[in-house]
């Protein structure tokens, strides 16, 4: 009975040190603080059981060698994948640099896991890693094409790797939200597909190609030029915004990159991206890409400057050729903020509607 009575006594114990120790605020959630040596066993642990026992009974595809399904996987992957798990000859990004714990490099030799577990994995995601469920947006199929590449993906030289993606088509988005039609003042429906793009801009593996459906529309052409009527202290912010825009309609990724606050919020597509590393690592390619093959004829442009904050909106006429040519309204609007090294973007809000 006193034996009873000290269990008890010692698990009411336990649950109060718990509950204290979580009010505290004791436990660092930092992710530049490591955890314990004993937390990290655990949770290393329980991950692989929980993935070990969840993807037992998964039937691994049988065509992951079918050479088509490994190109279509490279496009998958240098789009979603790459900004944390890099890539052949890609160096670290600011992305993975900052998670913790820190995504493996699956461009390196070494790999343990399973067909099963990798698919698995992409599927369903892991919690508090920041590995997203891409099964929610995407078909099993395109999951398998993944897995597919990333078993080939150490084995692959630099050069290897980028002639994988310029055939893989892109990052297709037909399956996972229909195929896109120009809508009478619809934004979303003003997406365009990367895989129509006359050519490819040369870039880093660092940049990716866009996760969903966005609008390019936006966007000015290397033509455009800030007009006059804007206020004095507007004039050199726009020029910034004119600049960035004629840096990436000529493929300079990185010199428009320099141009964004490195804590950029861009809105596009119903989407937002939350720094200038993470859009460098999705729509910054594809974007350059896009207005490669652009006609942008400005129709109007407003701003203003108060102290080192400015604003200046953009409204033009996009037009595409090719097998899904587009006619657009667009609205871009740029806040900028003035630094030491001048103006630089700091939030960007695209949308564009049918002509």
């Amino acid at each position: 009975m006193k034996l009873l009575k000290f269990a008890v006594l010692a698990a009411i114990v336990a649950v109060v040190l718990a509950v204290l120790g979580v009010y505290s605020g004791l436990f660092n959630v930092a992710a530049d603080e490591p955890h314990w040596a004993l937390t990290h066993r655990i949770i290393e642990t329980l991950r692989e059981r929980s993935i070990e026992s969840r993807s037992d009974d998964i039937k691994v595809a049988a065509n992951l060698d079918d050479p088509k399904l490994i190109a279509s996987g490279a496009g998958e992957y240098a789009e979603m994948c790459a900004g944390c798990h890099l890539a052949p000859g890609m160096e670290d990004t600011e992305m993975r640099t900052g998670l913790y714990p820190q995504p493996p490099n699956l461009a390196e030799p070494g790999g343990h896991r399973s067909a099963a577990q990798q698919f698995w994995i992409i599927k369903h995601g892991l919690k508090m890693s920041g590995m997203p469920a891409w099964g929610l947006t995407h078909e099993d199929e395109r999951l398998w094409s993944m897995v597919a590449f990333v078993r080939k993906l150490p084995n692959l030289t630099p050069a290897a790797y980028q002639e994988l993606i310029e055939s893989s088509g892109g990052h297709h988005h037909e399956d996972m939200e229909g195929e896109h039609t120009e809508g009478e003042g619809s934004d979303e429906k003003a997406s365009h597909d990367h895989a129509d793009t006359d050519s490819q801009t040369e870039v880093k593996p660092t940049e990716k190609a866009p996760t969903k459906p966005h609008d390019h529309s936006a966007h000015n052409h290397e033509k455009m030029s800030a007009p006059a009527q804007l206020p004095p202290g507007a004039l050199n912010a726009a020029e910034t915004v004119d600049s960035f825009q004629k840096r990436l309609a000529q493929g300079d990724v990185n010199g428009a990159a320099q141009l964004l606050d490195s804590s950029v919020l861009i809105y596009e597509g119903g989407e937002a991206e939350n720094s200038r590393a993470e859009y460098a690592s999705h729509h910054l390619k594809s974007d350059a890409a896009f207005l490669k093959n652009a006609e942008v004829r400005q129709l109007s442009r407003t701003g203003n400057a108060v102290g080192d904050l400015a604003w200046v909106a953009t409204q033009s006429e996009l037009k595409t050729s090719g097998a899904k040519p587009v006619d657009l309204i667009n609205t871009e609007t740029m806040i900028l903020r003035r630094g030491p090294e001048g103006w630089r973007v700091a939030h960007v809000h695209w949308s564009s509607r049918a002509k």
